[in-house]
């Protein structure tokens, strides 16, 4: 019995053996089943070119992670898309996974794509290397993202390691109203992403804004990881005194095939707003800057009645559209000339991250009397608040040389006319009158172009003393004559931006968002640049507007928002966005009175 014990046992552990492997070897096949390779649509480009990189995971797997892109030196990602496919022949299931990348080199020479790596049924796939080589082009390489974090950035302290983080502050936190400080708000990534996220920026209540270009993008080490940190920046101007909370910005990072998406939420930032200094001028009038003044006149010699244009300049650093009317308390002063409103333009502009610009004054004057008249100087009082201190900056006097007029016509009462004088006593006949008076041709009182030519001139009397009365109602109603251009001038902007939608898509996306802005503004007789989403949201529905209008309103200005910063983060395309705009402009028209 102990002999055939000895003999069956070693029998019996050879054949578990030996059944046991098929499944090992039905797994080490379905490893090596599973293969992720890297291949490029050429080895050889030029600067000027695009690099599609394409790394495909297929085999039998059942879950994958998406691939992690190393730092690419030399490249940097345009754009990136994916696509899958399945297939199930004789009780297999075989998938595929295709990840596309759209490089652009940023340098030339000899450079390598190092292999990238992913996870798929809980194994690592590596791809291979790839050299590529680039030679110059006609145009300069784009830059990448510098390496070296901005001196005045620090590592946040809850930055410990996540795929993304978001933190926004302000560059100066107890401003003085009316002077300028920058909010920063920072993206930290440490994975690509397939498709852009979108920004849904703070109300900003208690500050006039304005958006500062380009975005700055950097990579920083944190908690033993490399990001890539995106700096979108806004110029904010404080407006009244006091402590203001800038409420939290959100962004939403979307999920792609792998992954859910993600909120991301800044804290809240406070900016303590101080009062400017005792002591201002007496014409200070709260202008915030530094600012010089200009006045010019043309022509230098008139005539009575004849006008001149009369030029204002104000340029500098600040917010200019706030700066105020140079002449509006100088009536005295220019007691010998009439007075028409002047024609503003406003042009603002940015020098690194400090708001400049210029308003440009256009008075009409009308010479009351000859001689020569003068036209007093124009002056500026602000704050600098780089010196610290009020300043005051004012223009020359000017000489206008004004001569008679033309005579005036002689009025109804001068002999105008010759003495009617008799120049016989009785009426001599050419010939004998007949017994009747006989016409073949009709009254013309019975011809129907007698009576169209009286219609006619009437209407056309009625219709000059229509315009006359319309012209007369804008010139004195600003608000009324904004009102009434609004949805003229935002089609023309709409149309600028399908005209260089094809060029320059930043400048398109910011003409879409001025449409939009300008046309309610001049809609509700506001200052464009101050406009909020609350004050809009306010005045719209003042206005009886929909809430679900109002909605897709402010979704079309954060589009056109984020458009102009990333335009693949608006989610949708241009031309899209300009139709919504169009849309909602029309809709607005239509129930607005």
């Amino acid at each position: 019995m102990n002999k055939a014990l000895r003999f069956i046992l070693p029998v019996l552990t050879l054949l578990i053996v030996i059944g046991s492997l098929p499944g090992v070897i039905e797994r080490a096949f379905a490893q090596d089943d599973i293969s992720f390779t890297a291949s490029v649509d050429r080895t050889t480009i030029s600067s000027d070119d695009l690099l599609t990189l394409q790394l495909t995971l297929s085999g039998n797997f059942s879950g994958s992670s998406q691939p992690q892109l190393p730092p690419l030196d030399g490249f940097t990602v345009t754009s990136t898309s994916q696509s899958s496919q399945f297939s199930f022949v004789n009780g297999k299931v075989s998938s595929q996974m295709t990840f596309t990348y759209r490089l652009r080199a940023t340098k030339t020479g000899d450079l390598t794509i190092p292999s990238i790596s992913t996870q798929a049924n809980g194994q690592t796939c590596n791809t291979n290397s790839i050299n590529v080589k680039v030679t110059p082009g006609n145009a300069p390489a784009s830059t990448q993202p510098g390496t070296q974090t901005p001196a005045d950035t620090s590592i946040p302290d809850q930055l410990t390691g996540q795929d993304f983080y978001v933190e926004a502050d302000v560059d100066n936190q107890s401003p003085m109203v009316g002077q300028q400080i920058i909010y920063r708000f920072r993206f930290y990534q440490a994975i690509n992403l397939f498709t852009q996220p979108s920004l849904d920026w703070p109300g900003f209540a208690g500050f006039l804004h304005y958006d500062l270009s380009p975005n700055n993008q950097y990579y920083q080490q944190a908690a033993g990881r490399q990001y890539l940190v995106t700096e979108v920046r806004k110029a904010l101007f404080p407006t009244a005194t006091g402590e203001v909370t800038i409420t939290p910005a959100i962004l939403t990072v979307p999920g792609d095939f792998f992954s859910r998406g993600v909120e991301l939420q800044t804290a809240s930032v406070k900016v303590d707003v101080q009062s400017l200094p005792s002591g201002a001028p007496d014409d200070f009038a709260g202008t915030v800057g530094q600012f010089e003044i200009s006045a010019e006149v043309e022509p230098s010699e008139s005539r009575v009645n004849e006008p001149v244009a009369l030029t204002v300049r104000i340029n500098g650093t600040g917010n200019v559209s706030l700066l105020p009317d140079p002449a509006e308390d100088m009536e005295t002063s220019l007691a010998s000339w009439r007075i028409f409103d002047p024609q503003v333009t406003t042009n603002v502009g940015q020098n690194g991250t400090t708001i400049q610009g210029e308003k440009v004054f256009e008075f009409p004057l009308v010479p009351k009397t000859d001689g020569e008249l003068t036209i007093p100087s124009f002056s500026l009082s602000f704050f600098d608040p780089v010196a610290g201190e009020y300043q005051r900056v004012e223009t020359s006097p000017l000489t206008v040389s004004v001569a008679l007029g033309d005579p005036q016509t002689p009025g109804i009462n001068g002999v105008g006319k010759q003495d009617v004088v008799a120049l016989g006593g009785d009426i001599r006949h050419i010939k004998p009158a007949p017994t009747a008076i006989v016409t073949s041709h009709a009254s013309v009182l019975c011809q129907p172009i007698y009576w169209v030519g009286w219609i006619m001139g009437l209407l056309g009397v009625f219709g000059v003393l229509w315009w006359d009365r319309r012209r007369r109602h804008l010139e004195s109603n600003l608000g009324y004559a904004r009102s009434q251009r609004a949805r003229g001038v935002a089609r023309k902007k709409l149309s600028e931006a399908r005209k260089i939608a094809q060029n320059n898509q930043d400048a398109a996306y910011a003409a879409v968002a001025s449409a939009i802005t300008s046309y309610l503004g001049d809609k509700f007789n506001l200052s464009a640049a101050g406009l909020t989403r609350d004050t809009t949201r306010q005045a719209l529905a003042t206005n009886s507007v929909p809430e679900n209008e109002i909605d897709r309103l402010l979704d079309c200005l954060d589009w056109a928002d984020s458009g102009r910063f990333a335009p693949a983060a608006a989610g949708r395309d241009l031309a899209g966005l300009i139709d919504e705009a169009e849309g909602i402009i029309t809709e607005l028209e239509e129930r607005i009175a």
